[in-house]
């Protein structure tokens, strides 16, 4: 793993690191420094030359123009040189903003096309990484802040990419060549060595970059995570509909809208107080050596072509500072967003991948328990382990009920199977092997899950069935979803399979999510099967239907299924009874319903609600 990029790295430096992006658009790059640099050269010394070189020709004073140039004038046209002399001035001018213009335009062109490159690339690596950090990532942070970290803060990046990328080769090296030629000038003519004086402001230009540069770092985080909190709670809401109308939160869902919006503008309008108040101040800084040098060069007779270059060259000097301030500002927002990627970059992974997996085992597998402890990260709501010190051996094909109160740790042992956690203590053998020296993605492709809530995808209904096995056909779609006593009601739809099931199968009721998941599992076939509860969202018609498929997907798989209706445990081999992350009964149901007062009285009460509802549908 990446070593995470703390504050103490601000700035440009921050992006150093992801720089390896730029590879596949290294010859844009290129041309674009080239061109920033032919912008540079004929601004900062291209325009105060022709300046000083062509203003006495254009105002009929020869006699004080370059004597290089009245030289070259001559061998060129003759001593009748003054009308051509004229005529080439009045042309290389507007060559001189034409190169300038053509270099600025493939300067911010290219310069932008590696700037993107480089975002594509870091947009496509945090998402790369969402998909393999572990569940207990997912856990610690909310969802709408992801999506905004994703989404949001890559975009605000490629505002600062937009803005930045073609300024900050442009903008440095107009300074320096501004800079060469006045000290160039300094040197070569009395009356402008007072220009010093004005270049020896251009430093002090820094000050109020630097205190704004402070503030801006500071309200840009909070920003970004107002701007995550505030994404959060709009999916939230999003999600929620059915929950905040029927508890009628809305009221409640809109103060806390209103109060993350309002604090994303008052910190915005800080953000801008800092950025607007850096322009002026540079402004009266360069306008006050500007003018001493202007006072001192006049009164030491310089003249007029001499004081043109001189205030061009400045004002080419003092320009980028300003614009660099502007950049420096941008970098420093872009700073915190990309701050907010990599936390999602530098994330710890939990469960990591082993650097040379073992071969995955032979069947039949036996699944074993060694000592597990399992512990959450410590929360309020979770002070002791989930898991303490269990310790048995699941045979293959065996079908095995985990039962227990809500919390007990029925859960987190499931979870364990397809390696969604690590044991903090102990390890977990699938055919003698440590699951965590397998590859993750061959053991959960033995694993088939269904879970209590299935979550669907906006797609077609025989793409969701297909998300068991993804090279499945048409044919073995369909068989699926007759085993999952689905097929008949797909088949009623205008559309059939092709029925698009909106988001998170929004336009399926639970029952029939919790069919097509099943059919999920009958697709991928494989030799472990995880039920969370698979029958929980059905009525009755549909769980006699469902349960009869599920006798035969139990048949020679090892088989785990969390039961709070005992209806499940019909297919049982072999009951856990779970008690605060303690196994307290293993075994048959005759024999745990002897043992076990927990799953004696789970029983009993399951009968009798069970019982009641058969007399009140009578």
């Amino acid at each position: 793993m990446k070593s995470p990029v703390t504050h103490s790295n601000p700035g440009i430096r921050r992006y150093f690191r992801h720089l390896h992006h730029l590879k596949a658009a290294r010859w844009q790059f290129i041309g674009g420094l080239l061109a920033g640099a032919a912008y540079s050269i004929s601004s900062g010394v291209g325009l105060p030359v022709m300046f000083k070189t062509m203003l006495p020709i254009f105002f009929g004073k020869e006699d004080e123009a370059s004597p290089a140039v009245i030289a070259f004038a001559k061998r060129m046209f003759g001593e009748v040189y003054a009308d051509k002399l004229l005529i080439v001035a009045c042309l290389a001018l507007p060559v001189i903003f034409l190169v300038r213009g053509l270099s600025a335009f493939a300067n911010r062109y290219l310069i932008s096309a590696a700037g993107f490159r480089i975002l594509d690339g870091l947009r496509q690596q945090v998402f790369e990484r969402l998909q393999e950090l572990p569940l207990a990532f997912y856990q610690r942070n909310k969802s709408g802040d992801l999506a905004a970290r994703l989404i949001t803060d890559t975009d605000q990046l490629k505002n600062v990419i937009v803005n930045v990328s073609s300024e900050i080769i442009k903008q440095p090296l107009t300074l320096i060549s501004a800079l060469g030629y006045l000290i160039y000038l300094s040197a070569t003519e009395r009356s402008a060595l007072f220009a010093l004086i004005a270049i020896l402001s251009v430093p002090l230009c820094v000050l109020p970059i630097r205190i704004a540069a402070k503030h801006l770092i500071k309200k840009s985080r909070l920003i970004a995570q107002q701007g995550g909190e505030l994404s959060a709670v709009i999916t939230e809401t999003l999600q929620s509909p059915l929950e905040i109308q029927a508890y009628n939160l809305q009221e409640q869902q809109k103060t806390r809208f209103r109060e993350r919006i309002q604090a994303i503008f008052k910190l915005s309008l800080k953000s801008v107080k800092y950025q607007s108040a850096v322009t002026p101040a540079i402004e009266f800084v360069s306008v006050c050596g500007f003018v001493a040098a202007l006072y001192f060069g006049t009164r030491n007779g310089m003249d007029f072509a001499t004081f043109s270059a001189l205030a061009l060259a400045l004002y080419m000097a003092y320009e980028p500072v300003k614009k660099l301030s502007n950049i420096h500002a941008l970098i420093k927002i872009g700073d915190a967003s990309l701050e907010r990627l990599e936390h999602i970059l530098d994330a710890e992974d939990t469960v990591p991948p082993p650097v040379k997996p073992i071969a995955f085992p032979a069947a039949p597998l036996t699944l074993s328990f060694e000592n597990v402890t399992f512990a959450y990260v410590a929360s309020e709501s979770r002070s002791a382990p989930a898991l303490h010190k269990v310790a048995l051996a699941i045979a293959p094909g065996e079908a095995v009920a985990l039962v227990g109160a809500s919390g007990a740790g029925k859960s987190t042992f499931i979870s364990m199977i397809p390696r969604f956690y690590d044991p903090s203590e102990g390890r977990i053998l699938l055919g003698g092997v440590d699951l965590r020296n397998m590859d993750k993605a061959e053991l959960r492709d033995r694993i088939a899950i269904v879970p209590q809530m299935p979550v669907l995808f906006n797609a077609t209904i025989a793409d969701n069935i297909r998300v068991g096995r993804l090279g499945a056909d048409d044919i073995e779609v369909r068989a699926a979803a007759r085993k999952a006593c689905i097929a008949d009601f797909i088949e009623s739809l205008p559309l059939g399979y092709d029925t698009l099931v909106g988001e998170r199968g929004a336009s399926l009721s639970g029952g029939q999510r919790q069919r097509i998941a099943i059919a999920r599992a009958f697709l991928k076939n494989a030799p472990i099967l995880i039920l969370d509860e698979a029958t929980s969202a059905l009525d009755t018609e549909s769980e006699t239907l469902v349960q009869k498929a599920l006798s035969e997907l139990v048949q020679g798989r090892t088989t785990f299924m969390i039961a709070h209706r005992f209806s499940s445990i019909r297919h049982a081999d072999r009951i856990l009874v779970f008690e605060q992350g303690h196994i307290v009964s293993d075994g048959p149901h005759d024999s745990v319903y002897k043992t076990s007062s927990i799953y004696r009285d789970l029983y009993n009460n399951q009968r009798l609600h069970t019982t009641a509802e058969v007399k009140d549908n009578v």
